[in-house]
């Protein structure tokens, strides 16, 4: 029975780093796609090729991409808190564990091991992304245009700190994970 504890444990080892690998590449695509269309619209409105109006397509697309990050985000906290709640003490259990160690898990659920840099800096890009658009709809205020396109992005936006806050709302998984 052992032996298949380890192996779960190893298998969701893969599945989280898998999960984190592709939650830095979602990041990365973010940072690079919004800040280039932001870049490109902006060299077009200098020339007067594109309205400031544009520029709500990568706030609403940093949005979007918060959503997939927190998807990944939640996987990797969901597989941690299976770690620590099931297979770390089954491992604890079995005499493999030196009595008094504390196992990775538990050890991130410290509040001197967590961060939140990384959350902060993903959140501030798509801030940026929306303050931006929303000063440009506001300076060049054209009812027609601005008025919708300010609700969608306060729509985005709200979705946005929605998504953010829901996992801390599932109950005791997430609380087990963030300590809260």
């Amino acid at each position: 029975m052992q032996d298949r504890i380890w192996e779960l444990f190893v298998e969701l080892r893969k599945e989280l780093l898998e999960s984190q690998r592709i939650r830095a590449q979602v990041i990365g695509i973010k940072i690079t796609f919004v800040t280039t269309a932001m870049g490109v619209i902006i060299e077009g409105i200098a020339r007067l090729e594109f309205s400031f109006a544009l520029l709500v397509i990568p706030a609403i697309a940093a949005v979007f991409f918060d959503f997939l990050i927190y998807s990944y985000s939640f996987s990797i906290k969901r597989i941690g808190a299976y770690t620590r709640e099931h297979i770390e003490p089954a491992l604890a259990e079995s005499g493999q564990v030196p009595e008094g160690y504390v196992q990775w898990q538990a050890y991130l659920t410290q509040p001197k091991t967590r961060q939140t840099l990384a959350l902060y800096g993903n959140l501030g890009l798509t801030s940026l992304a929306i303050v931006s658009a929303v000063v440009s709809l506001v300076v060049l205020y054209d009812p027609k245009i601005s008025i919708p396109l300010l609700l969608v992005l306060g729509l985005s936006a709200a979705l946005d700190v929605i998504a953010y806050r829901t996992p801390r709302r599932l109950g005791k998984l997430w609380q087990d994970v963030d300590g809260h």
